[in-house]
């Protein structure tokens, strides 16, 4: 739905539906692309406004994603695959062949705990993802289990056929020349972006909506930095699972500064640093280049 005509529908909602006792109203949204609310010059607005008519009460990717919360995020995928699998055996009158329980699944069909793992951290803590790598790693287990090289070979195939071939030039242009800087240049896996940043430059929306980057936490900020607030944006699996096991895989998250001065890899984003310019990926340096490389063709 095109954001202007979300808040029509939001007012629709609260107007209709809010007030209706007994009745409890979910709306699940993805942040990038929902508008709940419009404002008018006299203070009035149209919509739901967050906070008062609304509470923003669960973000997802606190269940998913699986550097937030490794534990959570394979129990709700080790369920997701389970049900599947038991609603698929069902359809078929082979409900006697269908895995006891969810940890009977993963016992039965992968050659071990982290093979399982890898593909929770490859799904990104996108539900379809998930589904669409563990098809594509149990076709080329055949009837093996599922191994560690069959999650990543899955993973690659699918980021290269649904992602990357689905990028626009620029897009696939921006998305070079920030792997050049996070994982080529820092050996990391994230970066940083000031608030905002997004906005002014759509095609940072372009990738995170073709999921090939990830926001892993809001509102980040460094001691060094007061009143600056940065988002932590991750890049997808695919885009360095080539690399595992060689010179220029990534170290970790992205590099912080500690109260001593020395320089680590954080694996899951605080929301306070006492310095955090190491992660910071400027934008604006991608512009610049472009422009520079329109100069030397004229």
């Amino acid at each position: 739905m095109p954001l202007d005509l979300q808040p029509l529908l939001a007012d629709l909602v609260r107007r209709a539906m809010f007030p209706i006792q007994n009745i409890t109203v979910k709306i699940g949204a993805i942040e990038h692309r929902s508008r709940f609310r419009t404002s008018s010059g006299d203070g009035s607005y149209l919509g739901i406004e967050i906070g008062a008519d609304a509470s923003a009460e669960v973000n997802l990717d606190d269940f998913m994603v699986f550097g937030n919360d490794a534990e959570r995020a394979s129990e709700f995928f080790r369920e997701l695959l389970f049900k599947h699998v038991f609603a698929t055996l069902a359809e078929e009158g082979r409900e006697g062949e269908a895995p006891g329980s969810a940890n009977n699944l993963i016992e039965q069909g992968f050659t071990q705990t982290n093979a399982f793992n890898e593909l929770v951290r490859a799904a990104e803590g996108v539900p379809r993802d998930a589904m669409q790598i563990a098809s594509h790693a149990a076709q080329s287990a055949l009837s093996r289990q599922i191994s560690m090289d069959h999650v990543r070979s899955a993973a690659r195939r699918w980021y290269q056929r649904d992602k990357e071939a689905n990028l626009s030039g620029d897009a696939r242009a921006l998305l070079d020349w920030i792997m050049d800087r996070v994982i080529g240049a820092r050996k990391a896996r994230a970066f940083l972006l000031k608030q905002g940043e997004e906005t002014a430059h759509p095609l940072i929306t372009k990738l995170y909506d073709q999921r090939v980057l990830h926001v892993l936490k809001k509102s980040v900020a460094g001691q060094d930095q007061p009143g600056v607030r940065y988002d932590v944006y991750g890049l997808d699996y695919g885009c360095y699972v080539q690399l595992t096991a060689t010179a220029g895989a990534p170290q970790g998250l992205f590099e912080i500064e500690e109260e001593e001065g020395t320089i680590r890899y954080d694996e899951v984003p605080q929301d306070d640093y006492r310095s955090i310019r190491r992660a910071i990926l400027e934008i604006g340096g991608f512009d610049k280049s472009l422009r520079k490389g329109e100069t030397e063709q004229r």
